[in-house]
């Protein structure tokens, strides 16, 4: 991954871990400790990529890889590599998750399955292409909600997004430096979408900045390490609204936006109704019924 992006995600791993291992994989993760020493192989991998989970019972822990990779490739054998150096190591069983950050349509990288004589690996793949920008985007850590500019956004436009997400990192982050750290981070990430035009147009628009002009020449070679292709994906075309005359009072107050989104957190198959029902802003009732309808079609 190129290192601009890396730095990110090492900056911000402390924030990121707990909430995408609850919140995406319903893992618990409040509980860790930072391995501090290097796993020296021979390719050495720096020891914020990995943690020990803890637990009141010894006999249940066990470490946890992250790997954020923003190229299609296929990771087994990678991430074979590092589990047999990490068992080696700390005699932990180790479960490994892989976030995809990349813009073109993943084929090797969900590849999570590796079976050899005598040998059985799998691995967690998260696509962010895929998540709809809603988990993150009203967050009130700012790691996570920059995240959101990797996300789904569904029907909204990518200067509606961007502004959202920076108009609710003024609301929470109080201090100028700090506001200006995230703009930063939210103006590298947005050049993994291809969305760096719209997202430099939006942070001169706010009253406090950081500088890109000045900051450009240290991204120039960011480009390099982000995929060429133009993503060839279909868009979805809107979902269907609920039908007339099933359970109107149910329907009533609920926005295009939040039906939408309902619909896109149901296709993920990943959230129980009252979850999606909490991130759309609509009643569990409501998440039932989309799912009826979406079942009889």
């Amino acid at each position: 991954m190129p290192n601009d992006f890396d730095k990110i995600f090492r900056e911000n791993l402390d924030e990121l871990l707990p909430f995408i291992a609850r919140k995406l994989l319903g893992l618990d993760l409040s509980r860790t400790e930072l391995l501090t020493e290097k796993v020296q192989v021979t390719l050495e991998r720096e020891a914020d990529s990995f943690r020990k989970v803890l637990h009141d019972n010894p006999l249940l822990d066990y470490g946890v890889h992250w790997e954020f990779q923003s190229t299609d490739e296929d990771m087994r054998g990678r991430n074979l590599f590092y589990y047999g150096f990490f068992y080696h190591k700390y005699r932990l069983p180790l479960k490994q998750i892989v976030v995809y950050l990349g813009n073109e349509s993943p084929k090797h990288i969900m590849k999570n399955v590796l079976e050899l004589e005598g040998l059985y690996l799998s691995f967690q793949v998260i696509n962010l292409k895929e998540i709809p920008k809603e988990i993150f985007i009203n967050s009130d850590v700012p790691e996570e909600l920059v995240l959101a500019i990797l996300c789904d956004f569904g029907p909204d436009p990518p200067e509606k997004v961007i502004r959202m997400i920076l108009n609710n990192l003024m609301k929470i982050v109080g201090r100028v430096p700090r506001l200006k750290k995230y703009q930063r981070q939210l103006h590298v990430l947005s050049r993994l979408r291809k969305l760096h035009p719209i997202s430099q147009k939006e942070i001169k628009a706010m009253p406090i900045q950081y500088d890109i002009e000045t900051d450009e020449l240290y991204l120039a070679g960011i480009e390099k390490g982000i995929e060429k292709g133009i993503e060839k994906g279909i868009e979805k075309g809107i979902e269907k609204g609920i039908e007339k005359g099933i359970e109107k009072g149910e329907a009533i107050g609920v926005e295009k936006h939040q039906h939408e989104t309902v619909i896109r957190l149901l296709k993920i198959n990943r959230f129980s109704d009252k979850e999606i029902a909490d991130i759309a802003g609509v009643t569990v009732g409501y998440v039932r019924l989309v799912k009826r309808q979406l079942a009889s079609k």
